[in-house]
C-alpha cells in the first residue's frame, strides 16, 4: 500500500521537472505604456487571488507580487520607461508560472481548494481571522512544496486541510448567524438575567442551543438558518427585556409574569410555525431542483462515502449538490474497455456508495493520456465509462435510467501527459453521485 502511495505522491512533481527555476521574461515593446501596464498587472494579481493562485503557487505568486511592487516603487521615483516595464515583465512571468502551479495544485488538492472555497464564502476569512490564517499557512506549506518537487507532505496533509476548512466553514456559519442572539443573551446574563430572569434565560439559552444544533446538521440550509437565528435572537431580546424590567424594579404583578411567560411560549410556538413554512418552501424549491436530498442527509452519505476509499483507491470531494470519486486505482489493459478482476472490489465500493445515497443520478466520465488520436481516445474513454456503467447497474448499484456516461478523452488532463507518471494520472474514471428527490414524495403532492 505504502509503495503505491508513494507513487501517486510523485505523479506532480514529475510534471515540472524540466522547469527553470527562473521563468522567462517577455519584454514589453518600447511603445507600452508604464503605468497602464502596472495597472494591468495589478488587476490581474487581483483575479489570481480571487482564483486562489496565492495560496496553490505562493512562492511563484510572491516573486509576481515583490516584481509588482519593484515596478510600482521605480513608478513613484521617476525611474525610466525600460526599467518600469521590465519589473512589469517579470511580474507577469511569475504570474503565469504561478497559475500554471496553481492549475496543477487545484488539479490534485479539489477536495481541499472547494472546502477553502467554502470557508471563504462563509466569511471565515474576516470572522475566524487566525485561525484562517493558520490554515492557510499550512495549506501554503503544501502547495509550495509542489513547487519544489517536494511531494512527501501532499498525500498525507490534503484530508486533514479539507477538514479543517470545512470546520471554519461551519464555525463561520454559526457565528455570523448566532452571534446577535448569543451577544444579546450574555449581556442579559451580566445584567442579572440568572436572577432576575431564570425561565427565560432557559429558554433563549436553548433556542440558541436548538439553532446552533441545526446548522450543525443542515449547513447550507440558508432560510432555515435565517429563520432559527431570527428566532433565537427575539428570544434573547425578549430575556433582555424583562431582565431590565425587574432589575430596575418595576412592579410586575404576577399577572404581567405570566403575560411574559406566555410572550415566550408564543415565540416559541411561532418559530414552529415559521418552520414550517420554511420547510414547506423548502420543498417547493427542492421540486424547482429536481427535489435535491436535504444537506444534512448529504453530509452523512457524504462522510461514509469519504470512510468508505483509502487515499490510494478514490479521492473523494463534494462539487455543488453532487459527490464526485475520482477512482484513482481503476485500471484497464491498454486500448481495451475490459474491467479487470481486481477492480472488483472496489466498484463494489462505489455501488455501495451509491445505494447509501439512495435516490440518485450518476454520471461516469471517461479520461485517457493524450497517446494516439484524439477521436480514437475520445471513444476509448466513452467505452471505457460505458463498462463501468453496465458493471454498477449489472450488480444493482443505479438503474439504467439513472446513469449516464460521458468520454472526454484527454481533453480534461490533471497532469502533464509528458511523462509516464503524468499520463497514468490522466487515465482515470470519475464518478459522480448527485442525489435527488424521492419519488413517493412527488407522489404525495399530486
Amino acid at each position: 500500500m505504502f509503495k503505491l502511495k508513494l507513487g501517486s505522491i510523485f505523479l506532480i512533481s514529475t510534471l515540472f521537472a524540466a522547469c527553470s527555476n527562473t521563468p522567462k521574461v517577455e519584454e514589453f515593446a518600447d511603445t507600452a505604456n508604464p503605468a497602464t501596464e502596472v495597472r494591468n498587472l495589478s488587476a490581474d494579481m487581483k483575479t489570481a487571488m480571487d482564483r486562489q493562485v496565492n495560496v496553490l503557487s505562493p512562492s511563484s505568486f510572491d516573486s509576481a507580487q515583490d516584481a509588482l511592487k519593484d515596478a510600482v516603487d521605480e513608478q513613484k521615483s521617476g525611474s525610466d520607461t525600460k526599467t518600469v516595464l521590465h519589473s512589469v515583465a517579470v511580474g507577469r512571468a511569475h504570474l503565469k508560472r504561478a497559475s500554471q502551479f496553481a492549475e496543477v495544485s487545484r488539479n490534485n488538492l479539489e477536495a481541499v481548494v472547494s472546502a477553502r472555497k467554502a470557508s471563504l464564502d462563509a466569511g471565515a476569512q474576516t470572522l475566524l481571522i487566525n485561525d484562517f490564517k493558520l490554515a492557510d499557512e499550512d495549506l501554503r506549506s503544501i502547495t509550495a512544496s509542489v513547487e519544489d518537487n517536494d511531494l512527501s507532505e501532499v498525500a498525507e496533509k490534503s484530508t486533514r486541510m479539507q477538514k479543517w476548512y470545512l470546520d471554519l466553514e461551519l464555525r463561520a456559519i454559526k457565528q455570523s448567524s448566532l452571534s446577535p442572539a448569543r451577544t444579546i443573551v450574555q449581556l442579559a446574563i451580566n445584567e442579572g438575567a440568572k436572577d432576575y430572569a431564570e425561565q427565560s434565560l432557559a429558554i433563549a439559552e436553548k433556542s440558541v442551543a436548538d439553532a446552533d444544533a441545526f446548522i450543525t446538521g443542515n449547513r447550507h440550509q440558508v432560510d432555515a438558518i435565517r429563520l432559527r437565528s431570527a428566532d433565537a435572537t427575539a428570544a434573547a431580546n425578549q430575556l433582555l427585556k424583562i431582565t431590565r424590567a425587574a432589575k430596575i424594579g418595576e412592579k410586575v404583578s404576577p399577572e404581567q409574569n405570566a403575560l411574559n411567560l406566555d410572550a415566550a411560549r408564543k415565540l416559541a410556538q411561532n418559530s414552529q410555525e415559521q418552520l414550517a413554512t420554511a420547510k414547506a418552501n423548502a420543498k417547493d424549491i427542492a421540486v424547482e431542483t429536481k427535489e435535491l436530498k436535504s444537506d444534512a442527509a448529504f453530509n452523512r452519505s457524504f462522510e461514509t462515502a469519504r470512510r468508505e476509499f483509502t487515499s490510494e483507491e478514490a479521492e473523494v470531494y463534494r462539487k455543488g449538490n453532487s459527490l464526485i470519486a475520482r477512482l484513482k486505482s481503476l485500471e484497464f489493459p491498454a486500448n481495451q474497455a475490459v474491467i479487470k478482476a481486481s477492480n472488483f472490489a472496489l466498484l463494489a465500493k462505489v455501488g455501495k456508495v451509491i445505494k447509501d445515497f439512495g435516490s440518485s443520478s450518476v454520471t461516469v466520465e471517461g479520461h485517457t493520456d493524450s497517446i494516439g488520436q484524439k477521436a480514437a481516445n475520445t471513444e476509448l474513454s466513452k467505452k471505457r465509462a460505458q463498462a463501468v456503467s453496465d458493471y454498477l447497474v449489472s450488480t444493482d448499484a443505479v438503474v439504467r435510467e439513472r446513469i449516464q456516461v460521458t468520454g472526454y478523452g484527454f481533453d480534461r488532463p490533471l497532469a502533464s501527459n509528458k511523462t509516464a507518471q503524468g499520463r497514468a494520472q490522466n487515465r482515470r474514471v470519475d464518478i459522480i453521485i448527485t442525489p435527488v428527490a424521492d419519488e413517493s414524495a412527488n407522489t404525495d403532492r399530486m
